[in-house]
């Protein structure tokens, strides 16, 4: 008998490999197999322990698999890509269909899409189609939330799978698709030097309540020169650096088999060590967790207000350097988007 295809699998993937009819609907009984979606199914002890967004990424192959009309996009896509994402998944795979003209047939875990895709737009990846990224990029500003769209945009252009050429030709591409309206009001805020989809969600916080957008990834210098630490954000102007703190920050890259509460209890201590040499110097420090830059209020402006308020940048003894060249911030080349073009 065949394998048992990668999970979930449809019943017609099932049947190929080896399995009746029969045997599907007792492996359902007795609990062997869950069903994911009508037709689609997956081995139980497999299915039950992967992640939330374990389990998208496999619904994202297997309709990669089971669509041969259809090319896995939008939010899916990103995720294939490893691009920063949300802490909750879509329910369904995205998809755009091949045939522009073929009336959509949404399910239960698959969404399509329409949209015109020329053949430059398509790209090979283990004999598997996928939209180029920057494709992708775009559809998710047009698709997803303003800010996981933006941080859909500053993983890519961190990665560098994307240019802000390609982004440019893309949105022009797409120049009257829905939704294309808001993608120049992400598109002006997009920075690959964020490191995090809760630094980008942050900054489109930040940008809604008509607050500074800062420069992402800062570090702090003393009045010697040393390190002093790197911070997720700082507004030079303003003597202020501010912090987005997701419990993923303390646990990157934890060694194998430590415990992570004394792991990330640790590192919360040594970030309170750095943030004091921070104050010491004459800077302000403003913090925040994921609640506050999602939350509808003003809170988090009104502790970045209060944060300014007490702040003396005249005073600040060290420096402030772009942590991708090491300049001052006020000769770093990044380039930026300036509304309806980019300038470096």
């Amino acid at each position: 008998m065949d394998p048992t295809p990668p999970p979930p699998f449809t019943r017609a993937e099932g049947l190929a490999s080896g399995w009746t009819e029969r045997r599907i609907d007792g492996a359902l009984g007795r609990g062997e197999l869950t069903r994911v979606a009508p037709g689609l199914y997956a081995p139980a002890p497999v299915w039950e322990v992967l992640r939330p967004w374990e389990r998208h990424l496999a619904l994202a192959r297997t309709a990669a698999r089971a669509t041969p009309d259809a090319i896995v996009s939008h939010a899916s896509a990103a995720a294939l890509l490893g691009l920063p994402m949300p802490p909750t998944p879509p329910q369904r795979a995205t998809m755009t269909l091949l045939d522009d003209s073929r009336t959509s047939r949404d399910d239960a875990w698959r969404q399509f899409h329409r949209g015109r895709t020329p053949p430059a737009h398509v790209w090979i990846r283990g004999g598997t189609p996928h939209l180029v990224p920057a494709r992708t990029a775009v559809d998710c500003l047009r698709e997803l939330p303003a800010a996981d769209a933006l941080a859909v945009v500053d993983g890519a252009l961190r990665r560098g799978v994307v240019t802000t050429a390609g982004l440019r030709a893309m949105r022009e591409h797409e120049r009257r698709w829905p939704g294309i309206a808001v993608a120049d009001d992400i598109l002006a805020l997009a920075d690959g030097r964020r490191e995090s989809w809760l630094e980008s969600v942050s900054a489109w916080s930040f940008h809604r309540q008509g607050l500074p957008a800062g420069v992402p990834q800062v570090v702090v210098l003393d009045e010697r020169g040393h390190f002093v630490g790197r911070t997720d954000v700082a507004w030079a102007e303003q003597g202020v650096i501010g912090e987005a703190d997701g419990r993923g920050k303390y646990l990157a890259d934890a060694p194998t088999g430590e415990p992570l509460d004394e792991l990330a209890a640790r590192r919360v201590v040594a970030q309170g060590v750095r943030e004091s040499r921070i104050r010491d110097l004459g800077l302000e420090v403003v913090r925040w967790d994921t609640s506050d830059a999602l939350s509808g209020d003003d809170r988090l402006e009104v502790r970045w207000r209060a944060a300014a308020a007490r702040a003396r940048p005249e005073l600040f003894r060290g420096r402030l350097v772009c942590s991708c060249c090491y300049r001052d911030l006020t000769d770093c080349a990044e380039p930026t988007w300036t509304g309806r073009r980019w300038a470096s």
